[in-house]
């Protein structure tokens, strides 16, 4: 079993310091080599996979964590088959990864997946129990996401819609006549900004 340390050239670099190598074994559980196909994909994701371990698990360095258990599992799915993006299979599988890792396990990431599933269900109906929904973890979760990526016009139509406010006040707030044209604007808007955090999360 060896260890694989991506970038390739990490120890001839003249500054290892200022970047976060991602090291993991290319033997798996069974004792074979993963097929290489799999480790070279890691290359032009590596930046992409160190934000995500930034970004989801607090910790950069947990990256080779999660990039091994990531190409292993794909390794293990797809053998020597890589397919034309074999690097975004393996990014895809990482953001999964990632919040098993966040949450524990993945049942309690599918739960999370129930709620926010919950959440778009009651926001679209404009449901009387918003105020219980706001109670809940979920709501907090995409409100943080949202603020991170600087959407705080959005976190406050998400409050707005919570709290059952029609959508041609919420124009009217936003600065835009409640036209029918303006409000569905406004809501495809509103619906893309959460569905784009919703992915994030899960």
């Amino acid at each position: 079993m060896a260890v694989v340390t991506i970038p390739f050239d990490f120890e001839e670099l003249p500054d290892k310091n200022s970047i976060v190598p991602i090291c993991i074994n290319d033997t798996d559980r069974h004792g074979r080599k993963v097929g290489w196909g799999w480790i070279a994909a890691i290359v032009p994701i590596a930046d992409l996979l160190r934000k995500l371990a930034r970004r989801r698990l607090d910790d950069v360095w947990r990256v080779s964590e999660l990039t091994e258990l990531s190409v292993h599992d794909v390794w293990y799915a797809h053998g020597e088959n890589y397919g034309k993006f074999p690097h975004w299979l393996i990014y895809r599988h990482a953001k999964w990864k990632a919040e098993d890792l966040r949450y524990g396990s993945w049942r309690v990431r599918k739960g999370r997946e129930v709620a926010l599933g919950e959440l778009e269900a009651a926001l679209r109906a404009h449901s009387d129990h918003a105020t219980e929904l706001e109670r809940r973890e979920i709501v907090d979760m995409l409100r943080s996401e949202l603020s991170n990526s600087g959407q705080e016009v959005i976190v406050n139509m998400l409050d707005q819609v919570l709290h059952g406010c029609p959508w041609n006040d919420i124009a009217v707030q936003l600065g835009e006549e409640p036209t029918k044209r303006n409000v569905n604007t406004i809501q495809r808007r509103f619906w893309r900004a959460i569905e784009r955090a919703a992915q994030i999360l899960l």
